[in-house]
């Protein structure tokens, strides 16, 4: 008998959207999203942009396009204005091409009561930070509702905010409730009270007055509005120290300009100091809150000019573009998910227990403490992924039995693939193939597939080929934690060749059905890309064999290699590679043939809705 708490995925009730949208040029559009709850007219006002790839109509474009155009994500970049401004204002437009190009979608939005949005909920109060962070959210669940299938294809993932000034208020307080990967401050207000001595210095009878006329965007052109007292206290009485409680897996960018006269500098140190650890600081010289240059800017840099000042929007959109390329984006995650965190007993372990120069097994990790969509965490020290791990020593095996309390390794190999390249000895081992035809090896299979070697974004049609003709052996190992034999004393590791493949699609199972996002799934996948830096054996086998991928890609002799610039330095990079994208695009063709992960285990894998339980109440806390 199973005891203790039962834990179920939560399914959270999506409101219902609605929007409208009109193409505007080759990769934007303009739409209206309203959220059934909060908004009562048309909604919010906003832009979308496309990644530039999706203008190619065939993998092969894209992929041929590539070096110019990065191929579409699943991720969006949210960017916020501040106050009495819109969605085109300052550097936003340049930004969202720059991440456009990069293959982010990107949305820009205006809140209510400017630009082109509706009206604010309550005129006495105004544009409240609550209703902000509404705004915010409607965004939020907008991107996982049905109306965002409809309109991109599939569903995204808020993968980071960028806000200036007023709108970085807005931006956290949201944040505090919603876990963002990224969070870009530029110019944000720390010292709230600070707002109220602003709007005194404008207009000193504004709290007797009830609040100050100012002009701001509105419906496409600039119009007095009001603005109520109460919307200015709103804003400066946010407890910015309360911050602190943003998920700490939230990574923080902060950029100032020095001759900022809006906001005072020590903001960037605060926020520094508030998020140490998590945050990095980028301090641009003689930049104002818009990121104008002073009167007299030398221009060294030759940048362009706007009504006769130096424009510093390249060069702020450079930053964030950079800090948003994939590598940093894996360094990132890597290092906030170092260590695990563990709930019971409430101690910290490593992700990687066991580094390669100790044990020689490359790709070593916990796939423990990643947190559910319902709020539980992934037990840890419980399961563990890798490579083949034949070679390690004696010592190693002895360590992983007494400390790691590892009892047993399922080899998701075929036979013959693991006679032929070591099987571990010393802890007992299962053999679970995950290959329909146990004479074809993981080479084979990817030779089979040629598109392995072309393109990352070709794996998850193999992947689905491996999970349809695996899952006998698939319930075979979920069996065994229904049996109640996976436990703190009694833990696993399943591996196939690199473990990343295979073990990736068994991995992707285990987080998937105990209700781990998607974007973390395919971020605990990428880790390979690291995980593999260690696996001399396999590199040496791929480049060994360079010579002959032109043949294995292209046997028929046709133009492939030309046609898709291929090298092969590019072909093996490919054919080792563990993108993001692959995974995000695996689990949408999961879903879309099974419909949920439930579904699967209880219709394609027999398993009953209390084994389903069972399973997460050993593996969630």
């Amino acid at each position: 008998m199973i005891m203790g708490k039962d834990y179920k995925i939560e399914c959270k009730s999506i409101a219902v959207f609605e929007y409208l949208s009109k193409r505007i040029c080759a990769n934007e559009e303009f739409l209206y999203i309203k959220h059934e709850k909060y908004h009562t007219g048309n909604g919010l006002a906003a832009i979308l942009s496309r990644p530039k790839s999706v203008k190619f109509s065939t993998l092969k474009e894209r992929l041929i396009n590539e070096s110019e155009f990065e191929l579409p994500l699943h991720k969006l970049v949210l960017l916020l204005h501040g106050d009495r401004s819109h969605k085109n204002s300052f550097y936003q437009p340049l930004l969202a091409d720059k991440l456009s190009t990069m293959g982010y979608y990107v949305l820009r939005i205006d809140f209510r009561g400017l630009g082109d949005s509706e009206d604010n909920a309550d005129e006495k109060k105004g544009r409240t930070i609550q209703q902000d962070v509404e705004d915010i959210l409607s965004v939020y669940e907008f991107l996982e509702s049905s109306a965002c299938e409809r309109l991109i294809g599939h569903q995204l993932t808020l993968d980071t905010i960028v806000a200036h000034s007023r709108g970085v208020v807005s931006m956290f307080e949201f944040a505090k409730t919603q876990f963002v990967p990224n969070l870009i401050n530029c110019c944000g207000r720390f010292e709230s009270s600070g707002l109220l001595l602003k709007d005194e210095f404008q207009q000193p009878n504004w709290k007797a007055d009830g609040g100050i006329t100012c002009k701001a965007p509105r419906y496409g052109k600039i119009k007095e509005i009001w603005i109520p007292a109460a919307e200015t206290i709103s804003a400066a009485t946010v407890d910015t120290l309360s911050f602190a409680s943003i998920d700490e897996w939230s990574f923080v960018m902060s950029v100032y300009g020095t001759a900022d006269s809006i906001i005072p500098i020590t903001a960037a140190s605060e926020y520094a100091n508030l998020f140490r650890g998590r945050h990095k600081l980028e301090l641009l010289p003689g930049v104002t809150h818009n990121f104008f240059g002073l009167a007299d800017d030398k221009n060294e840099l030759q940048l362009p000019l706007k009504d006769g000042k130096v424009c510093y929007y390249p060069v702020l959109v450079d930053k964030i573009g950079s800090h948003l390329s994939k590598d940093n984006q894996l360094q990132r995650f890597f290092k906030a998910s170092e260590l695990i965190k563990s709930k019971v007993p409430p101690v910290c372990l490593p992700r990687w227990p066991l580094p390669y120069e100790y044990s020689n097994i490359s790709n070593f990790r916990d796939i423990g403490g990643y947190k559910t969509a319902s709020g539980h965490q992934v037990k840890s020290a419980i399961m563990y992924r890798c490579a083949n791990p034949c070679d390690a020593p004696p010592e190693v095996i002895e360590y992983m039995k007494s400390d790691l309390k590892i009892s047993r390794i399922f080899d998701l190999r075929s036979t013959k693939e693991a006679i032929n390249n070591g099987i571990i000895s010393g802890l007992p081992v299962e053999n679970l193939s995950f290959i329909k035809d146990h004479n074809m090896s993981a080479e084979d299979l990817a030779v089979h597939y040629q598109g392995l070697f072309i393109s990352s974004y070709n794996f998850p049609q193999v992947y689905s080929s491996i999970l349809e003709s695996s899952h006998q052996n698939i319930r075979r190992f979920f069996q065994t934690i229904v049996n109640g034999e996976v436990n703190k004393d009694h833990t696993i590791v399943f591996h196939c060749t690199a473990g990343k493949d295979r073990t990736g699609i068994l991995s992707m199972l285990i987080l998937g059905v105990l209700g781990v996002p998607a974007d973390i799934i395919a971020r605990d996948y990428e880790f390979t890309t690291i995980g593999l830096r260690t696996e001399k054996k396999l590199l040496a086998l791929t480049k060994q064999r360079a010579d002959g991928l032109r043949h294995l890609v292209d046997p028929t002799g046709s133009s492939l290699i030309e046609e898709y610039n291929l090298t092969p330095e590019k072909m093996k990079e490919n054919v080792l590679s563990s993108t993001y994208e692959a995974m995000r695009i695996f689990i949408d063709r999961f879903l879309d043939t099974y419909g949920s992960f439930d579904d699967y285990f209880i219709n394609t894998l027999k398993f009953t809705s209390e084994d389903v339980s069972k399973i997460r109440n050993l593996l969630l806390e």
